[in-house]
């Protein structure tokens, strides 16, 4: 059967969208690996370069990634890399004006990108009804999606959500049709499905994306689908993620531990999954003079890891209290508001350095999710499903906007 009408006009074999995105990924592991530290003076080809693009560069570059126009006098290295970045980008929209929301009224608790992002999902499973004898939503959190599918769909809905408190709230709020919720988690108890199930999950969280994955791939010929749009690859309980369908000889260049899978959460827009990149910047500013301020006050410290024991949000907050917060939770003194504002100064001249510094690593990170997408792709039709994978709508709604869709025969 057919997952979806029509197929993309560049028609690409997965498993070869699978060899750019790995080759990539192995060819330039150097790259991800050389994370620019503040404070740390080095060299390479690239070095002298990137130190020199001024500031309508930086930013032309740091919005658009691997689809921003470079400057010629980029060393042809650095211009290889981006055009393999590219490369393994290059994936189709799954839905004509993806990202474009339905003129319904915006549900108690769902903002206008919410919407937007169910309403797609919506279209895309919509071609599975014909087959589906229950949708399973995991990780439904408020129901949005769980009620949206219910109410375009006779058969039966569940949502499966392990935060009792987010459970109680989708089943409070209204709906035309009523969906059943259930509180588990499945990472930890399982997930026990039936034939003529389609399982989905928006933005289901790394560990969580390959548990549905393998879980559905193990129900071939029992009439199984999947609709799965993944964030977040570094939530895990193991230190790494191990590729799917790898052959033995790049299983290890192909591990990413999950330093390496969080870099996969950064945005090449303006408008990113929780702030904005203007925003984004400013709180990693504030974050490197914490780290400063951390290891003056003689806290030994790995690079990242000045926010430890805090939610990541709070560098969102003025130096003063993440700075406060910090030190509190370290039983230390907070240090004068000289100190900080010289660390402040510090840190905006090493910020500077570092975006610059960070700019080819930066181009690895939209590859690292597409790997992942292609990785769970191949593993699924490995396993007898027809897959199509591809951007399921705009960057604008959700920066995390690639999706896959499967079903077996």
């Amino acid at each position: 059967m057919k997952v979806l009408e029509g197929r993309p006009e560049r028609d690409v074999p997965l498993r070869a969208r699978w060899d750019r995105a790995a080759q990539a990924l192995v060819a330039h592991r150097d790259v991800l690996e050389a994370r620019p530290r503040p404070g740390e003076r080095g060299g390479g080809e690239w070095h002298d370069f990137l130190l020199s693009l001024d500031d309508g560069e930086l930013a032309e570059i740091e919005s658009r990634g691997h689809e921003a126009r470079w400057p010629e006098r980029a060393p042809p290295s650095l211009l290889a890399l981006v055009t393999a970045a590219r490369v393994a980008c290059d994936v189709p929209a799954l839905l004509p004006d993806a990202g474009d929301a339905a003129p319904r009224a915006t549900r108690r608790r769902e903002t206008p990108r919410k919407r937007a992002q169910v309403e797609a999902f919506a279209a895309l499973v919509r071609p599975l009804t014909a087959y589906a004898t229950r949708f399973v939503d995991v990780g439904s959190g408020h129901g949005h999606l769980t009620r949206g599918i219910a109410e375009q769909n006779d058969v039966p809905v569940v949502g499966l959500e392990r935060d009792v408190q987010l459970a109680s709230r989708a089943r409070a709020l209204p709906s035309t049709r009523s969906p059943t919720f259930a509180v588990t988690d499945v990472v930890r108890d399982g997930l026990p499905l039936e034939p003529g199930d389609c399982v989905v999950g928006l933005h289901a969280c790394g560990e969580l994306g390959d548990l549905l994955v393998t879980r559905v791939a193990s129900m071939a010929g029992a009439r199984a689908s999947l609709a799965l749009v993944g964030c977040c690859l570094q939530k895990r309980r193991s230190g790494e993620r191990v590729s799917l369908c790898a052959p033995a000889a790049l299983e290890r260049a192909l591990a990413l531990p999950k330093p390496l899978l969080g870099l996969s959460n950064l945005t090449a827009r303006d408008e990113g999954v929780e702030a904005t990149r203007v925003e984004n910047l400013a709180a990693r500013e504030r974050r490197i003079a914490l780290h400063r301020l951390l290891a003056e006050a003689g806290v030994p410290l790995g690079v990242g890891r000045e926010l430890e024991g805090l939610n990541r949000r709070v560098a969102h907050h003025a130096l003063a209290d993440l700075v406060a917060r910090a030190f509190v939770l370290r039983g230390l003194t907070p240090p004068s508001a000289d100190r900080i504002a010289k660390a402040a100064a510090w840190a905006a001249g090493e910020h500077a350095r570092v975006r610059r510094l960070g700019l080819p690593r930066g181009l690895l990170a939209r590859v690292l999710e597409v790997f992942v997408l292609l990785d769970r792709a191949v593993y699924l039709e490995q396993h007898g499903f027809e897959v199509a994978i591809g951007s399921l709508f705009a960057a604008r709604v959700s920066p995390r906007n690639l999706a896959l869709v499967a079903s077996s025969s």
